[in-house]
């Protein structure tokens, strides 16, 4: 008899288990346009006429579901390795718009080189806040950004803006 009601309890455990799987595989949390890696082109430009300020380099933009997201660029005005990996969040700010935020470390000061581009950087850190528009047509997507960098007390020394384009990697 006690072996029964063990296989009793047992079953009645899978009967509401097995639906509540079938259930969540069934209606998974929705993809958005922007989950995936993206090849990203990014040009500095002056934020008041919109004018570059150097040649473009590519990035490469990680967003995953849920609203995290990690960078890594090939900016050539960074020395070798004084500029870490990005980390952050991505939400959406409505239909096929986005918000999205990383911070980089610097990891190392150098000082302003004209041939490479560099305007000199702080060890500190590096914030990216963009403003991104998914294009339904074209399956790619385009962002305005601010960047901020800050030494390691947190003083912001230098501030500037980006544009880019971001296509399915």
């Amino acid at each position: 008899m006690r072996s029964n009601l063990c296989k009793a309890s047992l079953l009645l455990a899978a009967v509401m288990v097995i639906p509540a799987f079938g259930q969540s595989a069934a209606h998974p949390e929705p993809k958005t346009k922007l989950v995936g890696t993206w090849q990203v082109q990014v040009t500095q430009v002056d934020c008041q006429s919109g004018a570059p300020l150097g040649p473009p380099f590519t990035s490469l933009l990680t967003f995953a579901q849920g609203g995290t997201m990690n960078e890594d660029t090939e900016n050539p005005a960074f020395g070798h390795g004084q500029r870490g990996g990005g980390q952050g969040t991505w939400s959406s700010t409505g239909q096929s718009t986005y918000s999205a935020k990383s911070v980089a470390f610097i990891k190392y000061t150098t000082p302003p080189n004209q041939k490479t581009h560099n305007p000199g950087f702080e060890a500190g850190q590096q914030t990216i806040s963009q403003n991104i528009a998914f294009n339904n047509d074209t399956g790619q997507w385009t962002s305005t950004a601010s960047v901020t960098f800050a030494d390691i007390n947190g003083n912001v020394y230098r501030q500037g803006c980006a544009v880019a384009s971001g296509s399915p990697f």
